[in-house]
C-alpha cells in the first residue's frame, strides 16, 4: 500500500455503485464536463457541500451544466473533530436529469452505509488506509484523467 500525502484539507473522490461504467459509457465531452467539475470541488477552498446542488432522500446532488446530475455522498470534515479529509462517493451518474428511482433507491442505502463507514475512521491513517483501498482520487488524479 502507497502513502497518501496529507496536506491542509484534501477532497477525495471515490468512484462507487456505477459510476466508473456510467462515466465510460458517455461521450467524450460529457465525461470532462463531469472529471472537470469534481476537479473544481477538490481543488476549491470551499468544502463540498458548498457545491451540492439539492438532497434527495440521502443523496447529494451535483448539478453539471443543465443536465447531469451526479448521485453523490459527500462527507465533510473527517476524521471526527478534525477537518482533514473531505470525501465525495460518486455512486450514479444520470445524464438525462431524469432522477431514476431505481437507483435512488439503491444508492440512497449504500450513501449511508458510506457516510456510517467514512464517519468511523478515527486516525489520519485509518483514512489513508480506506483511501488506498478504495483507490480514491485527489485534485492531482482527477486532472490526470482530462485531455
Amino acid at each position: 500500500m502507497g502513502y497518501i500525502p496529507l496536506g491542509d484539507e484534501q477532497t477525495w473522490v471515490i468512484f462507487a455503485g456505477e459510476a466508473q461504467s456510467n462515466l465510460a459509457s458517455l461521450e467524450g465531452s460529457e465525461q470532462q464536463q463531469i472529471l472537470t467539475k469534481l476537479l473544481q470541488i477538490a481543488e476549491s477552498d470551499a468544502k463540498p457541500t458548498a457545491f451540492r446542488y439539492e438532497q434527495i432522500k440521502n443523496l447529494d446532488i451535483i448539478a453539471v451544466g443543465n443536465q447531469i446530475r451526479l448521485y453523490t455522498k459527500i462527507v465533510d470534515g473527517i476524521p471526527s473533530g478534525n477537518a482533514e479529509y473531505h470525501l465525495i462517493y460518486l455512486f450514479y451518474i444520470d445524464d438525462d436529469h431524469e432522477y431514476e428511482t431505481g437507483p435512488m433507491a439503491t444508492y440512497a442505502s449504500e450513501a449511508q452505509t458510506a457516510l456510517d463507514t467514512a464517519t468511523s475512521l478515527e486516525t489520519i491513517q485509518d483514512i489513508e488506509s480506506y483511501l488506498s483501498e478504495l483507490q480514491a482520487l485527489d485534485a492531482d488524479a482527477l486532472r490526470d484523467l482530462l485531455p
